[in-house]
């Protein structure tokens, strides 16, 4: 099987080649603006687009009347007239010089290679992240196929008190990254308010806001990697409920707590990872009501967000709350599993107690995700 993925490594440009790189961005952003404002007035009259052929044969025209576009690179401007699609622009080309990488007009830019490469690089996109640049390579990787594992799969009820908790009896718990550090976020955002609009004081002062915004950032992909890698080394499957995120969202009281636990990256994350480690991944419908259906007999009830332990009326079942919709989910996804011929999901009993998730048994993080960034630059690997 083919998957596609990213290496990530810091580049370590001059102050030169800085300017050339902002540059660059620049004058792909005011291309792709130009040709979409065209474009609209073009469809405006005609009641129709122009397409890639008419974009690239306009750009000697646009050169000739926007000088600084003569600066960037020809292929970065025909990409951006090939895909309005695509927001990202096919920018420079690239090749592996030892411990640098050399761009046209730029030269070469050396980069802290903290991890081999490995597969066939197909694209390498440029990212401005506050004052640091980095450079994510995507590449393509065989993997061999194996048989997936059915023995050990478990449900998964992601939460606010505790960051998951597994069918097995296994509890994550969630690390505040953002109550963490945000005394030091709104004493620099305090600080750069009090600044001077354009002064260079201003400038250093946002500077250091956004490397505390990077610091949260960080931390948060740290812990999610690290989570995920341990799970799908120690499970050969996972069952999670859907979740709608943009409407919980809408909460005011929790939207802050909901933000800081990233939930949909976490399931990205557990999703695709499942993919290149051959474990099962099943999502059952948000609707399914795993919080109020009892584990054992299947009986309904409402409860409230401040109970903790459910209590079956029918049955006299007692378990915490989130442990008994984790079961749930796992059975539910047996149930979506068994469609698929596979009896995957055991008997769906809870096999243990409650236990601590153990920090010192995490794994290193893999880095290689797109992050927030302020520029971004694609380009072709030939």
């Amino acid at each position: 099987m083919i998957i596609h993925k990213g290496f990530k490594y810091r580049l370590v440009p001059t102050p030169a080649q800085k300017r050339m790189l902002l540059q660059h961005g620049g004058n792909t952003r005011f291309l792709w603006n130009n040709l979409l404002a065209n474009n609209i007035e073009y469809y405006e009259k005609e009641k129709k687009f122009n397409f890639s052929h008419v974009m690239i044969t306009s750009l000697p025209q646009l050169k000739e009347e926007f000088e600084f576009l003569k600066l960037s690179y020809s292929q970065s401007l025909q990409k951006v007239g090939m895909n309005l699609d695509d927001a990202l622009n096919r920018f420079l080309k690239w090749r592996k010089i030892d411990n640098s990488v050399g761009f046209p007009k730029i030269g070469k830019i050396p980069w802290i290679k903290h991890r081999p490469l490995r597969g066939r690089p197909r694209s390498i996109t440029i990212t401005q992240d506050g004052d640091q640049w980095y450079c994510s390579v995507l590449c393509e990787i065989t993997i061999k196929e194996k048989l997936k594992k059915d023995k050990n799969i478990v449900g998964v009820d992601v939460g606010l008190t505790s960051f998951a908790i597994l069918s097995d009896g296994t509890r994550i718990q969630r690390e505040r990254i953002t109550k963490q550090y945000e005394n030091k976020l709104a004493q620099e955002q305090r600080r750069l308010s009090r600044k001077k609009k354009g002064s260079q004081n201003r400038t250093k002062q946002r500077g250091i806001v956004q490397r505390v915004h990077r610091k949260i950032r960080n931390s948060r992909k740290d812990f999610l990697h690290k989570t995920t890698h341990y799970m799908t080394t120690k499970y050969d499957g996972f069952c999670l409920e859907s979740l709608n995120i943009q409407g919980m969202m809408k909460n005011k009281k929790l939207s802050k707590n909901i933000a800081d636990v990233a939930w949909y990256e976490f399931k990205r994350q557990l999703e695709y990872k499942s993919l290149w480690n051959w474990k099962h991944f099943v999502q059952i419908d948000q609707w399914f009501p795993s919080t109020k259906k009892c584990s054992v007999c299947g009986n309904w009830k409402k409860i409230k967000l401040n109970e903790r332990t459910y209590v079956c009326k029918k049955c006299g079942f007692v378990m915490d709350r989130d442990l008994n919709a984790a079961v749930n989910i796992l059975k539910e996804g047996k149930n979506t599993l068994g469609h698929r011929g596979i009896n995957a999901c055991g008997d769906g009993k809870v096999h243990g107690s409650l236990v601590g998730y153990d920090q010192t048994d995490r794994y290193p993080s893999m880095k290689q995700e797109k992050e927030y960034t302020e520029n971004c630059i694609e380009a072709p690997v030939l």
